[in-house]
């Protein structure tokens, strides 16, 4: 197999010929490119959740921190509080055991699409990256074993991540199926107090739902929005 490069549009594309056919990969563009009017933002994002500074570590209103990691730690002390045999124990083994542990990170890369509608990534060498993070065009993807890239939440390393249709990880707050949740600057789900805009907001201990019309566990009170009612 021959590979050559050609320019579309002013954009580099890798060609790949093999017995008279040709097979074009627009270099990095991957899941969700369909077209090469593709702009990237590197810079920080604007109005962007999560990149407030106003963090607590979980000890909500009127006291300060830097831990963005909330109340983790009550949140699996709430998880075993049951017991090990409790439900709640017992769907958390079972998360574990699909969890991912990744401790390194690919840069770069170009992406295919396989038969079954799977994307993979492929490193310089040509081979697939696999039980890795990919960092692509300033979006964060994650790569299992098989080198499948993945999306929907995906616990990894002990912390829950939401990669879109296209694989790149969210931030910032999200919306699925009529809860929000919000994710670090780092991608992990946030748990306890977060300080959104100059609001504060309850995420459960255990799901990290965002709280609204109730009492949190520290008896104060948030709004239909779950915004802290002064």
């Amino acid at each position: 197999m021959k590979r050559k490069k050609v320019f579309l549009g002013g954009v580099l594309v890798a060609a790949f010929i093999s017995m008279g056919t040709a097979e074009a990969f627009a270099t990095n563009y991957g899941p969700g490119g369909n077209n090469l009017n593709v702009q990237f933002d590197y810079d920080t994002q604007v109005n962007n959740p999560a990149y407030d500074t106003g963090w607590n570590g979980g000890t909500g209103p009127g006291n300060t921190g830097s831990n963005p990691l909330g109340d983790r730690d009550k949140r699996e002390e709430n998880i075993f509080s049951g017991g090990p045999n409790s439900e709640a124990a017992k769907k958390y083994l079972e998360e574990e055991e699909n969890a991912f542990y990744i401790h390194s990170t690919y840069r770069g890369g170009t992406w295919q699409k396989q038969e079954n509608g799977a994307w993979k990534l492929f490193k310089t060498d040509g081979q697939p990256v696999s039980s890795e993070w990919a960092y692509v065009d300033g979006k964060t993807y994650l790569i299992d074993m098989y080198g499948i890239m993945q999306t929907g939440f995906q616990k990894v390393n002990g912390s829950w991540y939401y990669f879109n249709s296209t694989g790149a990880m969210e931030t910032g707050w999200l919306l699925k199926e009529g809860k929000y949740y919000f994710l670090n600057s780092d991608g992990s789900m946030a748990y306890g107090w977060v300080n959104s805009s100059g609001k504060w907001y309850y995420l459960d201990n255990s799901t990290g739902v965002m709280l609204t019309n109730t009492y949190t566990p520290d008896g104060r009170y948030v709004s239909a929005e779950g915004e802290l009612v002064p």
